[in-house]
């Protein structure tokens, strides 16, 4: 069945470029984004329909975020809300985003940077854990946009891990600051583990998965609690997608 669908997606593609359309270039939100062939098939396909995405992100980002502000986006698939995020804080403002699919690195690079001065964005190949280890286990999933830490026995590739704290150390040290997060669960041991690197930002968006969390609902709870415990307010959500403010 999977590989029926991916024919039939590949068909489809192959079509529109012989009818003329572009199945590289697209405008969520009403930014460009290039996501190249060879690139994750199922977010082509979903953007070449026009399929919503990441609709709650977009919305809370433009809402929240503010011309000049620094950014860590923590799980930045193809880079479409890298490309939304550098639309809300322009060309010069200092963004990192970390993805664990090393193929899409530089495809959430290229969409980071487009519309930013030179070394403004920067991409790094990633994924967020505090288990200690050099490594985790990385799990793609369907496509690229629910890929995650693998759960034990579940395979993957090997992944470099990095903290919060540590993308800090080439992050700027003063100014409003926004930190993005979509990284299917691995948030709860952020919010666990980082009160004080957490206070550097003054607006976090993220994207919660009490479905995904141990404890469900009551993790979730916890999590707001580490939230608030370094100084965060949860002041609007839509869909799976908060927006918390410091102060």
């Amino acid at each position: 069945m999977k590989f029926l669908k991916r024919e039939r997606r590949t068909a489809m593609l192959w079509v529109a470029e012989r009818l003329g359309l572009s199945t590289e270039v697209f405008y969520p939100h009403g930014v460009e984004v290039h996501v190249p062939k060879g690139s994750d098939l199922s977010m082509r396909y979903n953007l070449f329909r026009k399929v919503p995405y990441e609709v709650g992100e977009a919305a809370l980002i433009r809402k929240h975020l503010r011309p000049g502000m620094a950014v860590i986006e923590l799980g930045g698939c193809v880079g479409v809300i890298s490309a939304v995020t550098r639309s809300v804080i322009g060309p010069k403002a200092r963004q990192i985003v970390v993805e664990a699919e090393a193929a899409l690195v530089p495809v959430c690079q290229a969409n980071a940077a487009r519309a930013a001065v030179p070394g403004a964005a920067t991409a790094l190949h990633a994924a967020v854990d505090y288990s200690g280890a050099p490594f985790v286990r990385f799990a793609s999933g369907h496509n690229a946009h629910v890929g995650r830490v693998a759960q034990p026995g579940e395979t993957g590739r090997n992944v470099p891990t990095i903290t919060l704290s540590a993308l800090l150390a080439d992050f700027p040290t003063e100014g409003a600051a926004a930190l993005i997060c979509d990284v299917e669960g691995a948030e709860l041991a952020l919010c666990r583990n980082e009160e004080e690197a957490l206070r550097r930002f003054s607006v976090i968006v993220m994207e919660l998965h009490p479905a995904v969390y141990p404890a469900g609902e009551a993790d979730q709870a916890a999590l707001v609690k580490d939230l608030a415990a370094a100084g965060f307010t949860a002041i609007e959500t839509i869909g799976d997608v908060t927006c918390f403010r410091q102060g």
